[in-house]
């Protein structure tokens, strides 16, 4: 190979050098690129939706200094699997319980615990609504008012532990609820 007569020679420790400089170069370049990755990846996972939706969720306020209400809401299974709504729990209340209001033969409404859960199957809803399938809120530390919010964990048997807030309202979405009846 012929060199032009104007070229630069560099000593051969000063090309080594240099390549040993651009490998760190591409070296770091090539770990930020793996890191910015990841971070998109884990950003895109984690806005991803849950396998459990929650919507229109309410509760009661409660009566005068009552520590005692119900709180409604639909539940949409997403997931690829069945799943069970196994209990729930609230910091401001002694305890929550599932609870079912049915009509007996005599004609009288009766409410009674689900102690098993609630199943939700793949891509069913369940819908806790007043003078049905609902949780019963009991032993609050303070009276609920409308307007205030009631933090509940929900426990699913695969998806988990799922905690939302629930608005406090005489009424739910569209109205429902709003003869004022307790449960």
């Amino acid at each position: 190979m012929r060199q032009r007569p104007d070229a630069v020679r560099l000593p051969e420790e000063a090309v080594g050098r240099l390549s040993r400089q651009r490998l760190i170069e591409i070296g770091v370049a090539l770990v930020l690129t793996l890191a910015a990755l990841l971070f998109v990846a884990l950003t895109v996972w984690a806005a991803e939706p849950g396998a459990i939706g929650i919507a229109d969720a309410w509760a009661r306020p409660t009566i005068g200094q009552g520590r005692t209400t119900a709180a409604y809401m639909t539940i949409m299974n997403r997931s690829g699997e069945d799943d069970l709504l196994k209990s729930a729990r609230a910091a401001a209340a002694k305890s929550v319980e599932l609870h079912q209001t049915s009509m007996t033969a005599d004609g009288v409404m009766q409410m009674r615990e689900v102690e098993d859960g609630l199943p939700i199957a793949v891509g069913e809803t369940l819908k806790l609504e007043p003078g049905g399938t609902h949780l019963m809120i009991m032993g609050l530390s303070d009276s609920l008012a409308a307007g205030a919010e009631l933090a509940l964990t929900l426990e699913f048997d695969k998806a988990g532990a799922i905690d939302i807030a629930v608005p406090v309202s005489a009424s739910g979405p569209d109205g429902v609820g709003a003869d004022h009846s307790h449960h």
